[in-house]
């Protein structure tokens, strides 16, 4: 049975590194973020299948390239996302916020908690890869100091799983000042 939180508000959400207790939680919010039919983050019309695995976030929590937080409401985490460092660039991923607490800030809370400890870490750069057919987020993230890079990148998964065949990733970067 999914979980569904109560409509949350930034405010009432703490944030914290996930922890391997949260590994399920995080799966939740992710499948139902990004396949499920509620929400405006879903790509349940563009991907079919599975948007990650218990194995690929654990090796998140171990990885210490990662740090993987969670927002923690009341009930427990609705929202969660990561930073991998390589050099001086962070890749940003595994973004969502379940589709009851979207609109609420939670995101752009998430959002820039990495963005400040990357920056601290001394990063030049945070990059995300977005999907194609995606206009809202490519504009959420412009937002949120986000631009194209101009690159292209394959779909990074199985390809069968996308239900638009040839769908490709555009890369977005925000340039970072180091603290």
């Amino acid at each position: 049975m999914t979980r569904s939180p109560q409509h949350t508000t930034a405010p009432s959400i703490t944030l914290r590194e996930a922890r391997e207790a949260d590994i399920g939680a995080i799966l939740e919010i992710v499948q139902s973020a990004y396949r499920g039919e509620g929400g405006w983050t879903t790509e349940s019309h563009l991907v079919r299948g599975a948007r990650s695995t218990e194995g690929e976030v654990r090796e998140m929590i171990t990885d210490p390239a990662v740090t993987l937080i969670v927002a923690q409401g009341p009930d427990g985490p609705v929202g969660c996302c990561y930073t991998r460092t390589e050099g001086d660039r962070a890749e940003l991923g595994l973004f969502a916020v379940h589709p009851a607490a979207q609109s609420g800030g939670i995101g752009g809370r998430l959002l820039q908690a990495q963005v400040e400890h990357v920056s601290a870490a001394g990063m030049r750069e945070l990059m995300i890869q977005v999907l194609q057919s995606r206009p809202e987020l490519h504009a959420w993230y412009e937002r949120h100091g986000f631009r194209a890079t101009g690159a292209e990148l394959p779909f990074p998964a199985d390809p069968t799983l996308l239900t638009v065949p040839g769908l490709r990733m555009i890369e977005m970067v925000r340039p970072l000042q180091a603290s």
